[in-house]
């Protein structure tokens, strides 16, 4: 009973989580992506020298977005591998083939200069962690595909999460600079504290089991 138990406050965190994550996604497409659907907004001049290269980026960057939680649903891997498998490869195309590279050349050439070297290690970092991931599960090492899956999907995050801030203010390039590469550093580490946090829940559990 316990082990269920368990199971459920696990599931119960992951939702959590994500949902989240999910109204974090919805601030940020209300305070920094409605140039989308208003054609005056002042956005259209900052991106009109690579909006054709900021199209496939955010196309496929959106799908990666999408189908990254469904690489950690339990659920879907165990009772629908073939979705699991076909999802995950969605995910490996669109970041090494299209967005990764993109956001890498557009962070470079178009983006202020004070995060010129923070978008080299952003973008390739998400590359190397998603190519990693890949190179794992290819030779089933699936508990190091398992976490190189979510240091890729942190860094996806990082273009969620940077842009949460400028719902409620606006920063400067120097304080961006500060938020990308604070973020950049959370994507390697959390992974590993949510890991280790996991494994202490579930040994305290099988104790309170067995007593």
């Amino acid at each position: 009973m316990s082990d269920i138990a368990s199971a459920y406050r696990r599931d119960y965190s992951k939702w959590a989580l994500f949902a989240a994550l999910s109204a974090c996604l919805l601030l940020v497409i209300y305070a920094d992506e409605r140039f989308l659907v208003v054609a005056g907004d002042p956005e259209w001049a900052h991106i009109a020298r690579f909006k054709w290269l900021l199209l496939p980026h955010g196309i496929f960057g959106a799908m990666a977005l999408l189908t990254g939680p469904l690489q950690f649903s339990d659920r879907i891997r165990s009772t629908y591998p073939v979705v699991h498998r076909w999802t995950g490869r969605m995910y490996v195309g669109a970041v090494c083939l299209v967005a990764a590279p993109l956001g890498m050349y557009i962070g470079v050439h178009f983006e202020p200069r004070t995060i010129y070297v923070e978008q080299y290690f952003q973008a390739g970092l998400w590359w190397l962690t998603t190519a990693i991931a890949f190179y794992c599960i290819l030779n089933r090492q699936i508990a190091q595909h398992k976490i190189w899956m979510m240091r890729s999907y942190g860094f996806c995050l990082v273009f969620v999460l940077s842009r949460v801030p400028d719902a409620f203010t606006h920063m400067t390039d120097q304080q961006l600079g500060d938020v990308l590469w604070s973020l950049v550093i959370v994507a390697l580490v959390a992974p590993d504290v949510i890991l280790l946090w996991r494994e202490r829940m579930r040994a305290s559990a099988r104790r309170r089991g067995i007593m």
